[in-house]
This record gives structure tokens, sequence and C-alpha cells, in this order.
């Protein structure tokens, strides 16, 4: 595995917490901020940081789209044998004139700065963990008190039982919006 850059800070996670971390949460954070950076990566299928990738593509339709943009150069596209595929790039698709069953190796440079969208999920997610119910993070599902004529009850969410860094749907529904557009009948092999 690539160790990539974490996608948030903590300071990141501190804005959204509205407070300072507490020294147990100090500890806890950078390994927290690169685990979920990790999980909204596999998520979304992009690095969000620049570098260099080789990725086995299928064509589809005369087209390969890379996953990591901007692209900022390739530095080559071959097909399974090693020969040389010519190919145009235009943003983050090659064009190429191999047929739609073909697969191609292609490495190239790209990626870029990180959208304040991802650092916000990336952050929301660990602060989100620190803010738990501590009923919820010992995994207790729902509870229910009663004292004299009073009653109170409910339900945690299935993320915050256990109090492990899960993404929430509505995690997962950003990074799936931030996944590289691709062509019906994509396959992506050795991605990243």
């Amino acid at each position: 595995m690539v160790d990539y850059i974490p996608l948030a800070s903590i300071d990141d996670v501190e804005s959204l917490l509205g407070r300072d971390l507490t020294s147990s949460e100090a500890l806890q954070a950078p390994a927290l901020i690169k685990q979920a950076s990790e999980l909204f990566r596999n998520s979304a299928g992009r690095s969000f940081t620049p570098g260099r990738f080789t990725n086995r593509l299928k064509v589809n339709g005369g087209e390969v789209r890379l996953s990591n943009s901007p692209v900022t150069l390739v530095h080559s596209v071959t097909d399974d044998d090693g020969n040389p595929i010519e190919y145009t790039v235009y943003g983050s698709t090659l064009t190429t004139c191999l047929r739609s069953h073909r697969f191609v190796r292609v490495d190239y440079e790209g990626g870029g700065d990180v959208p304040d969208i991802v650092t916000s999920t990336v952050a929301g997610m660990v602060a989100r963990l620190f803010n738990v119910d501590a009923r919820a993070k010992a995994g207790m599902v729902q509870f229910q008190k009663t004292a004299g004529p009073f009653s109170e009850g409910g339900t945690f969410a299935a993320w915050a039982v256990g109090g492990q860094l899960m993404m929430s749907p509505n995690d997962v529904a950003v990074a799936q919006q931030l996944r590289a557009p691709r062509l019906p009948n994509t396959t992506v092999l050795g991605e990243r």
C-alpha cells in the first residue's frame, strides 16, 4: 500500500468539534485521520493527492478513463504484452484505436489539491467518533431509562455502536459522487 498524506488535519477535526482535543483524543487522532483517509479513498476510488499511478484499465468505446485527475503526464500506454499503444489525451480520458474488449496498462502522473468537501468529510468521521455516546461505544444498540414518571429511550446509529471508525451513509454518498466518471461496463484492476 502506498503511504498517502492524510486528507484532513487535527486542526480540521478540532474545528468541526468546536473545541480542542483532549489529551487522549490527541493521541488517537493521527491514526484515526489516516484510517479515515484510507476509508474515504477506497470508497471514492481516487487518491486525491498528486502522484504517479500505474493502472490496468479496460478500453470502452475506444476510451480509457483515468481516475486520478487532473492528469499531468502520461508516461506510457501498453497492452498486456508490453507493446506500446498509440493514444491521445484529453483531460483524464485517453482515446485509443483499440476495441472495447482490450485492456491497457497506463503509467501516468495525476492528482491534485484535496477538495474541501473531502477534508471536511474525513475530519467529520473522526470528530463524530469522539462525540459518540459512551453507551454506544460500549456496544449498546438501544436504551430505555425510567425514573418515576419520566422515561427516556433511544436507538444508536449502526456506525456508532462499538465506537469504531466507520463511514456513515452520507460519507459514502460524498465519496461516490467524487468517483472518476466511467462509461458503462468499465473494469478497473490495480487502481492506485
